[in-house]
């Protein structure tokens, strides 16, 4: 008996007549419905008063059974569907008594899977992405030509630009009530300006561009003082130099010959530290006598006319300006010997 009681056939089964009582009232109400209008049609056409009333009592004993037929009905289909619902749920729980009683080896799990994306309950799963490639950059550019005089794919063009300001602008908007109030109307400008050049950055980003720009532009600047105060300063210095060099030169312009040559002599003057360090150099050189022998062999090579010729003799106990005015002296005399000569011829 629990069998075929709870078996989903066999309720739809005992079920079926809730649908053709369903159908049956929908019939009496239209049945009903026309009636009254045929009637009052009727009724207009007769004039005998016992007739009308015949025909309103008629009238008024259908609509009663009318009433009380649709309360019927009504009253069978509420129980129905009520036993209608019992009998699912029941059918439902020891279906899942079944189910949870069973053991399910592999095969009956693959019967019941095929089964069931057959009769379209499940879907298959995938293991690869199912997707639609999209159309290269060479093929666009074919096609960009004839796009552009293509009506429908321009007023799509401007369908999209329209909502991508609109998206921009509410964007923009939401990173505007973000600025605090005591921000610079023209650091905001700027920053709208970034905005929609670039819209995924945001307020808080663009002051740290900012911030960084700024301390590098300062930076920078420092750097400039910084090599400007080192030019003035060595500017400083040349100048300071210079104005030294100028007052020794306007210095030794006024003084006299005699005290031009006393300097001099003072300048060449050796120290005598000097010449002890020299000493000591001299006496570190170590010459072999190997070394030695060739060097006056070299010597010996010259004669006198070419040491007279090109070597200079030094004299160091004279002063080099009283020398340079022998020579002057003589030069001159020569000159002056030149000079009568030719006269004379």
């Amino acid at each position: 008996m629990e069998k075929h009681l709870f078996n989903l056939e066999k309720i739809k089964d005992l079920t079926s007549p809730v649908d053709t009582l369903q159908a049956n009232l929908f019939q009496l109400t239209e049945i009903s419905s026309k009636a009254e209008y045929y009637t009052q049609s009727i009724v207009q056409q007769f004039t005998d008063k016992d007739f009308k009333l015949q025909i309103n009592t008629l009238t008024n004993l259908i609509n009663k059974v009318k009433i009380k037929l649709e309360n019927i009905s009504k009253d069978n289909i509420k129980c129905f569907l009520g036993f209608q619902e019992a009998l699912i749920k029941k059918y439902k729980e020891t279906y899942l008594k079944k189910l949870k009683k069973l053991t399910l080896n592999t095969e009956n799990l693959s019967k019941i899977g095929l089964s069931l994306i057959e009769n379209k309950n499940i879907s298959k799963t995938l293991n690869e992405i199912s997707y639609i490639p999209s159309i290269e950059v060479n093929q666009w550019i074919e096609i960009l030509d004839s796009l552009k005089q293509n009506t429908i794919f321009l007023r799509f063009v401007k369908r999209i630009q329209h909502h991508y300001n609109v998206i921009v602008n509410d964007r923009l908007q939401v990173e505007f009530s973000k600025i605090p109030q005591d921000t610079d109307l023209s650091h905001i400008k700027n920053f709208e300006k970034a905005f929609r050049e670039d819209p995924i950055i945001s307020f808080k980003e663009f002051q740290q561009i900012a911030d960084n720009e700024l301390s590098q532009q300062e930076l920078k600047r420092k750097k400039q003082i910084v090599s400007k105060v080192r030019e003035r300063e060595e500017f400083e210095k040349l100048k300071k130099k210079q104005n030294e060099q100028k007052e020794t030169y306007e210095d030794y312009l006024k003084l006299s010959n005699r005290e031009f040559e006393r300097r001099i002599r003072k300048q060449s003057r050796v120290k005598l530290n000097e010449i002890t360090k020299k000493d000591v150099e001299e006496k570190k050189i170590e010459i072999s006598e190997e070394i030695s022998e060739k060097i006056e062999k070299f010597k010996s090579k010259f004669n006198k006319s070419f040491e007279e010729k090109y070597l200079i003799k030094e004299d160091e106990e004279k002063n080099p300006l009283d020398l340079i005015r022998e020579r002057k002296s003589k030069k001159d005399k020569e000159y002056k010997h030149f000079k009568d000569h030719f006269k004379k011829n």
